[in-house]
C-alpha cells in the first residue's frame, strides 16, 4: 500500500428531467453534452462554466443512455464512465448539479426549440448557456452554434462559446479516448483525460482460483462500462479510501479454459479479506504484456510474479 492524501470526493448533485429544479438550482449556468469521460476538453468547458456562473449554480445537462446507443441502436457502444463517476468528476470541477435526460427517441423527436424551452427555461431557468464550437442540441442536430447564437436572446440566455481544446495535436474528444483504451494504450488515454483511465464497480464472486494459487483477486462486473483491451496492467485500485499498488487481468483464463471475458484484480500488499459486493476504484496506468495461455500452474504462477515485481518497481511501492 501507498499513503494518499485524497480528500473526500465532491459529488454533483444529481435530478433528471422533466423534474423542475429547486430554487436554488435555478438561474444559474449551463453547459450541455454527453460529457462521457469527463476527459481535458470537457473540463475545458467546465472550468469556464464555473467561471460565468460565479456564485450562481454551474449545471450540467447531460444524456443516458448515450444518444448513439438510441440512434443507431449500437449496442457495442460502452460508457468511459458511469453515471455516478460523471457525477463525482463534475463535483471535482465545481459543478453543482448534473441533470439528466433520459435519451429516448421522443426526445430525439425533439426541436431545438422545444429543448430549449423544456429543459432550459422551464426545467433549469438558466440565464447563460456555456458551449464548445461543435455544439448542437434538438432533432437531428440542428441546434448547432448559429442557431445558439440568434435563438438564445429572445429567452434571456446569454451564449459563451469556449474554444475547441487541443491536446497532443487532436481533439481531446471521447471517441478518440474509447479507441485507445479499446486498443489498450491506457497511458495515451490518459493524456487526453487528464487522469487515469479509471473503473469504479462492486466486486462480484469469482471462481477463487487466483486464492488457490496465492494471488487472490477482486472481481469485477463491468456491465456496459469501457474495459481496455484484453491483457495484463499496472493499475493503482482505491479500497474504503486506500490506495494500492495492483495488477489486473483482462480475459477470459486461457490456462483454465476460461469462458466470458472478466477483469480480475490482484491488490498487492492488501491485507486479506473478502471484498465481495464492496464498490473499488480501478485506474490503468500501464500495460504489462498480453494474455497468454500457460503449459502449467507453476508458470502462471511465475508470470504473477514477474507481473507484480514489475508493477512494484514502475509505480514505486518496493
Amino acid at each position: 500500500m501507498y499513503t494518499s492524501d485524497m480528500k473526500p470526493t465532491r459529488r454533483a448533485s444529481l435530478a433528471r428531467f422533466p423534474r423542475i429544479a429547486p430554487e436554488s438550482y435555478r438561474h444559474g449556468a449551463v453547459s450541455v453534452g454527453n460529457f462521457d469521460g469527463v476527459h481535458l476538453g470537457h473540463e475545458h468547458v467546465l472550468k469556464r462554466l464555473r467561471e460565468v456562473a460565479g456564485n450562481r449554480p454551474a449545471i450540467v445537462v447531460s444524456f443516458y443512455p448515450h444518444p448513439l446507443r438510441v440512434l443507431r441502436r449500437d449496442s457495442a457502444l460502452r460508457y468511459i464512465s458511469s453515471i455516478r463517476e460523471k457525477a463525482e468528476r463534475c463535483g471535482e470541477l465545481d459543478v453543482d448539479l448534473l441533470y439528466l435526460v433520459h435519451f429516448t427517441r421522443l426526445i430525439s423527436e425533439m426541436s431545438a426549440a422545444s429543448f430549449i424551452e423544456a429543459v432550459f427555461v422551464k426545467a433549469l431557468g438558466i440565464k447563460d448557456l456555456v458551449v464548445g464550437e461543435d455544439v448542437a442540441i434538438g432533432r437531428g442536430r440542428e441546434g448547432t452554434l448559429a442557431y445558439l447564437q440568434q435563438a438564445l436572446p429572445k429567452y434571456g440566455i446569454e451564449l459563451h462559446v469556449v474554444p475547441q481544446r487541443v491536446v497532443g495535436g487532436g481533439k481531446a474528444g471521447s471517441r478518440r479516448i474509447r479507441e485507445l483504451i479499446e486498443l489498450g494504450e491506457v497511458e495515451r488515454a490518459a493524456q487526453l483525460i487528464g487522469k487515469s483511465f479509471t473503473l469504479s464497480a462492486r466486486v462480484g464472486h469469482g471462481d477463487k482460483r487466483g486464492s488457490a494459487i496465492g494471488f487472490p483477486t477482486a472481481n469485477i462486473a463491468v456491465g456496459t462500462r469501457l474495459i481496455p483491451k484484453r491483457g495484463v496492467y499496472v493499475c493503482r485500485v482505491k479500497v474504503a479510501g486506500a490506495m494500492y499498488s495492483a495488477v489486473a487481468n483482462i480475459g477470459v483464463r486461457p490456462t483454465f479454459q476460461g469462458t466470458g471475458e472478466r477483469l480480475e484484480v490482484h491488490i498487492i500488499d492488501f491485507p486479506f479479506r473478502s471484498l465481495y459486493g464492496e464498490r473499488i476504484h480501478v485506474s490503468f496506468v500501464s500495460r504489462l504484456r498480453d494474455e497468454i495461455t500457460f503449459e502449467s500452474v507453476d508458470k502462471l504462477k511465475a508470470q504473477i510474479s514477474i507481473d507484480v515485481a514489475r508493477a512494484r518497481l514502475e509505480l514505486g511501492c518496493g
